[in-house]
């Protein structure tokens, strides 16, 4: 009864243990449950609002409960609103502040963020403002003579640092402006003017901008995006309402879709609009990606009557795209940006560009509504029609015409040897796998060779071959002569047999026959005669093609270790194949002597370029260019603008190298 006394009591024991952590993870997990973001900003909302005076205070009693919106949740009273999110804490607004932020589409659909301060007192007497969670650190500023005015970015950091509503400028009298690269806001006390491409101040009265200089202007990509919008006319202009989220472009850009367009970023660039046909033929072409760059400016108006559109793009050679409802949108960069620009552009005597520039070896051609522009890469000279206009251009530089030289070679110095160029590290991987193959096919090469000199009986020691292909005592049976004052030596007929075979088939070292041998060699050959033993098979590396019998007249036929005949390489040429040749002196055993000639050495496949020519050395036409990992061939668009860094003999050398197409 002991026993069956204590193991009831370990029982009722390990029972009560269970009971009590089922009841304390109960009570633990409860809290956290309750603890949900709801429950959070419900807290966090009602604590703000005790402290205002809750419902005796100027919020008034609650309208309804807590409500998600946007990042954070939100509750109404009947005197104002109240915004939460955890980085930012629950902070009330009420009366002109409060529409001014409802109007620009509060917390869920505008660009402000959500409140970080509590509306209260300005500087200056009788106003009020808050403060938002936005980047370009916004605030609403209100007084009863001028309303609810938004200050924001490079202004509000110069109004700032002014002396703010304090100081000589007063309070803002109207919501920022945009011209062109240019923001504006107007306060009681003067003007305040900012340009986003030379991050410059203009003051009135013009003193004050001395004091602005060097001025850290705050915001981030998603500011930058948002002022962009805003200069377009907002959810009310061209572009509307957003299509999804901002994305990454590249390492260090950034989009934005909208319903009638797009913003592309950039740090060197900006933020800048980009809407209808100009957009779709600057995506035709790559985008942001391609080889236009991002666009430097907002698309904006062209000049020409009715209607026309222009943007300009980053790349070297100052690219613009230009709308026309009559001829669409056409692409006119450098020699014929240039000279177009020199001649007036759209409004000038040739007008508006009818169709992308041409090639025809060296010379660029583009038509225009009024004329032509040609102009010769190599003499960089100009022709235009009409031809009155072409003196005109006589001198003109031409933008991103010279391309970089190749890095020229640098004598031995201190790191103890010279260079040719410095390829990039995934070039060097391509080289890796060539020179391997050089080393096997000279490999090769040798191995036949000395196949060919050794001794006797060394003739099939290869590990090809097992112990079988010797006698007991010693070694392969000699059946004849090889070549001078050598013996050819063959293995039992059990072992190999003496079998026709096809002259397509392996042969019996593991390789496919080789019938390209020269056919005037073969046919001049002699004729091998074995007189050896019935069972005397052949040379382990030939075949008998149809004849089994041991005494033959078919021709030989010579199976060699297969080596190509082209190979890419960077340092070393490619061995070719080498074809054996039959001696001409009286045949000795079975097949005739052969010999090898000595290795051709062929020509390498590519070639470093020299100097700054342009022109394709003779036999390497394909342009190769290691900084971007490119090659154009005669036929690629751009291929006379190329500036190259090694020249190809082929486009599969190019390929093989690692090289991608431009």
């Amino acid at each position: 009864m002991t026993g069956l006394g204590t193991r009831l009591s370990r029982t009722i024991g390990r029972a009560g243990v269970v009971v009590i952590a089922v009841a304390a993870a109960v009570l633990l997990v409860a809290p956290l449950a309750a603890a949900t973001p709801d429950a959070d900003a419900d807290a966090a909302i009602t604590q703000a609002w005790d402290a205002g005076g809750g419902p005796t205070g100027p919020l008034g009693i609650k309208d309804g409960g807590v409500y998600p919106i946007g990042a954070g949740f939100g509750q109404n009273f009947a005197g104002g609103k109240i915004f939460f999110t955890p980085d930012t804490g629950a902070h009330a607004m009420t009366g002109a502040i409060l529409d001014e932020y409802q109007s620009l589409g509060g917390p869920a659909d505008g660009d402000l963020g959500f409140p970080t301060i509590d509306e209260g007192d300005g500087k200056a007497p009788g106003s009020r403002n808050t403060t938002f969670s936005a980047a370009d650190r916004p605030v609403i500023f209100w007084t009863p003579d001028t309303g609810a005015r938004v200050v924001r970015g490079a202004v509000n950091a110069a109004w700032d640092k002014l002396g703010g509503s304090a100081g000589v400028l007063g309070v803002p009298t109207d919501d920022e402006a945009y011209s062109g690269d240019d923001v504006s806001q107007t306060f009681t006390g003067g003007e305040i003017t900012w340009n986003r491409k030379s991050n410059a101040f203009t003051t009135t009265p013009p003193e004050l901008a001395d004091q602005l200089a060097g001025l850290e202007i705050p915001g981030d990509v998603t500011t930058a995006i948002a002022a962009a919008r805003r200069a377009a006319g907002g959810p009310l202009g061209p572009l509307g309402a957003p299509d999804g989220g901002q994305y990454a472009i590249g390492s260090d850009g950034a989009g934005q879709n909208y319903a009638g367009g797009k913003i592309f970023y950039s740090p060197a660039t900006g933020a800048n609009v980009l809407t209808g046909q100009v957009l779709a033929k600057y995506e035709s072409v790559g985008g942001p990606q391609g080889d236009l760059g991002f666009p430097t400016g907002d698309e904006a108006d062209g000049g020409l009557a009715p209607m026309s559109k222009v943007a300009g793009f980053a790349a070297d050679d100052k690219p613009v795209i230009f709308w026309t409802p009559d001829f669409g949108a056409v692409i006119v960069r450098g020699a014929m940006n240039a000279a177009w620009t020199k001649l007036g552009g759209a409004t000038g005597q040739l007008g508006a560009p009818t169709a992308d520039q041409t090639a025809d070896g060296d010379v660029v051609t583009q038509k225009f509504s009024g004329g032509a522009i040609s102009w010769n890469k190599s003499t960089n000279e100009f022709t235009t029609e009409p031809a009155s206009l072409q003196s005109q251009l006589k001198g003109l530089e031409v933008p991103g015409a010279k391309s970089p030289e190749a890095p020229a070679a640098t004598a031995a110095g201190s790191d103890g040897g010279s260079q040719w160029f410095r390829p990039s590290p995934w070039w060097l991987l391509g080289i890796v796998p060539v020179l391997v193959l050089v080393g096997v096919v000279t490999a090769a090469v040798v191995l036949n060779r000395r196949r060919h000199d050794r001794a006797p009986l060394d003739e099939f020691d290869d590990d090809d071959y097992d112990d079988d292909d010797r006698d007991e005592h010693s070694g392969p049976i000699p059946v004849g002569d090889f070549g001078e004052g050598r013996s050819t030596w063959a293995m039992p007929g059990d072992e190999r047999g003496d079998r026709a075979s096809r002259p397509d088939a392996d042969g019996p070292d593991g390789f496919v026959a080789d019938l390209s041998a020269d056919q005037d060699a073969i046919d001049t050959a002699p004729t091998p005669v074995v007189t050896a033993a019935e069972d005397e098979p052949e040379a382990p590396w030939f075949s008998d093609l149809d004849d089994p019998d041991p005494v033959t007249t078919a021709e030989p036929v010579v199976a060699v270790d297969p080596v190509p005949t082209s190979a890419p390489v960077v340092d070393e040429p490619v061995v070719p194949q080498v074809e054996p040749e039959f001696d001409s002196g009286p045949p000795s055993g079975r097949h005739a002597a052969i010999h090898f000639e000595e290795p051709v050495v062929a020509e390498p496949s590519l070639r470093l370029a020299s100097g700054g020519g342009r022109d394709a050395p003779n036999g390497y036409p394909i342009k190769a260019d290691t900084k971007t990992g490119l090659y154009w061939t005669p036929d690629s668009g751009g291929y006379d603008d190329v500036q190259p860094e090694i020249w190809f003999a082929s486009e599969e050398f190019a390929l093989t190298n690692g090289f991608a197409k431009g």
